[in-house]
């Protein structure tokens, strides 16, 4: 999913370049999976999400130009506190797992506290300087 309508366009084309069988990836221009948490709670497996992270003043969220594809906000979370719930409602139980991109301006112990409270459990994954 993504905002970004030429996003959404090169992800399929990306998708028809590797060879995939039409139909195989299906880009969906939405805000975040607000559209899909009916249709998929509880049934994800495994969730890759890189969102806009970079601390940023908060105007430039969701702002129309590139800059809203990195501006995160203060302390970079304005997009990833929104997903949270999202992330907890998606998974299968016990076994899925999330996969979401965060740099130390994002407080990662906070968002791990956060995932706790929704049941999720936390595990950093690689971290380096």
């Amino acid at each position: 999913t993504d905002v970004n309508p030429h996003a959404v366009s090169v992800a399929l084309r990306t998708a028809e370049a590797s060879g995939l069988p039409r139909g195989t990836v299906e880009p969906i221009l939405c805000d975040l999976a607000s559209p899909l948490l009916d249709k998929l709670s509880g049934k994800v497996d495994v969730l890759i999400f890189n969102p806009p992270y970079v601390p940023t003043p908060d105007d430039e969220v969701g702002s129309a130009g590139i800059e809203a594809s990195w501006a995160g906000g203060k302390d970079g979370r304005i997009v990833l506190d929104r997903t949270l719930p999202q992330i907890a409602r998606l998974l299968s139980r016990p076994h899925g797992a999330a996969y979401v991109i965060t740099v130390d301006d994002n407080l990662p112990e906070d968002i791990a506290e956060k995932m706790r409270l929704f049941g999720v459990d936390v595990k950093p994954l690689v971290r380096r300087k």
